[in-house]
């Protein structure tokens, strides 16, 4: 294909030709370049020097001015649509919040009551001695009204940490056969669930 040699210019009848072998061009598409049908040139379309037409003034539209929209008809805009969606959104979310904040709150009738736990206090024989060392110990617990107390649970050893098994009722005794400060640790069930414990400790020498 060869090359188109300039821009084409415009005969007297306003007609394109092309400057490779003076063929008429076709009309100009969207781009500025355009190809001979007869010899395959491509040919630059200059750009149009006349001026855009005159617009007609306002008493020379046609039409009835009665038919122009008035500002109410327009359709809205995106950006007045999306922000009356933001708007609306809003809303809906502050009034979910202070739905949900109205109902998790619990009625006078709903409130929970403060339930006192039982309380337990170590009474020892003893609370020292040469080794090998025996002490009674005994746990004396206090629950209050409608409440309900377990069998004690005592733990044993050095202090800490305590011997992982349990001896259980009370009275109990224990024996530690070489000098050392020992813990005695007691734990108490309760009917209300959250119990009592308490520690002490001897001094064996």
């Amino acid at each position: 294909m060869a090359a188109g040699r300039g821009p084409a210019t415009p005969s007297g009848s306003g007609a394109l030709l092309c400057p490779q072998c003076g063929a008429p061009l076709p009309p100009p598409g969207v781009g500025r370049f355009v190809v001979c049908e007869y010899c395959g040139a491509s040919t630059e379309v200059p750009s149009p020097t006349s001026p855009l037409p005159s617009l007609p003034v306002d008493d020379e539209l046609p039409g009835d001015s009665s038919t122009v929209p008035t500002p109410d008809e327009f359709p809205p805009s995106t950006s007045n649509m999306v922000f009356r969606a933001v708007v609306a959104l809003v809303v809906v979310v502050v009034v979910i919040a202070v739905v949900v904040s109205i109902s998790s709150q619990p009625s006078a009738n709903s409130m929970p009551s403060s339930v006192p736990h039982c309380s337990v206090v170590i009474e020892s024989s003893a609370i020292s001695g040469p080794a090998p060392f025996t002490a009674t110990f005994t746990a004396q617990v206090t629950v209050p009204s409608g409440d309900s107390a377990g069998e004690p649970m005592w733990q044993f050893g050095p202090f800490p940490p305590l011997d992982v098994n349990f001896t259980y009722g009370s009275p109990v005794s224990h024996t530690w056969d070489s000098a050392g400060t020992y813990g005695v640790h007691v734990s108490v069930p309760d009917s209300s669930l959250q119990g009592c414990w308490n520690t002490t400790s001897v001094d064996v020498t």
